[in-house]
């Protein structure tokens, strides 16, 4: 009976150690696994952080190439237009007009055209050099094509801004 005394205080005390060891291991290893996955959720973030900035990083050269090819067509599309209004400028009412006297006289049948070049430069001022409107009108198209890419890179590039906000 002595025995079953000294033995049932052991088994008890090594029951109620065995209790606390198993509630002390229980809190460390739920905070581990909080611990765990707080370190996942960080590396997750850190990741999409990562993607967002390149993203952004492509996004803004984008734009940087977009501008310089606004700009380039921007500045061809000026010179066009300048050359356009040359030619309205180089317009002389009073050579168009000896040109016409000239055509009224006649003209001694195999003697060659002596205004033929002049002719045919007063009718390029006057009608306008088909291949400067042409070039103009392509440079205007080129050159709205190019700022509807410029403003869609740029909501993209808003877009991600306020995402990561």
């Amino acid at each position: 009976m002595m025995k079953h005394m000294l033995t049932l205080p052991a088994v008890f005390g090594l029951t109620l150690l065995a209790g606390q060891s198993a509630s002390v291991t229980a809190p460390r290893s739920s905070s581990v696994d909080d611990v765990v996955a707080e370190v996942r959720s960080l590396r997750s973030d850190l990741h999409q952080m990562a993607e967002s900035s390149l993203r952004a990083q492509l996004l803004v050269a984008r734009l940087q190439v977009e501008e310089q090819r606004i700009d380039g067509l921007a500045r061809q599309l000026s010179e066009t237009e300048q050359q356009m209004h040359a030619l309205d400028g180089a317009r002389n009412p009073m050579l168009t007009q000896m040109l016409k006297d000239f055509d009224k006289q006649p003209r001694e049948p195999g003697e060659p055209d002596m205004f033929a070049g002049v002719r045919a430069q007063l009718d390029k001022i006057e009608n306008g050099d088909p291949v400067l409107k042409e070039r103009q009108a392509s440079l205007s198209r080129m050159l709205a094509e190019e700022q509807a890419r410029w403003v869609a890179f740029n909501a993209q590039l808003e877009a991600l801004e306020k995402g990561k906000r």
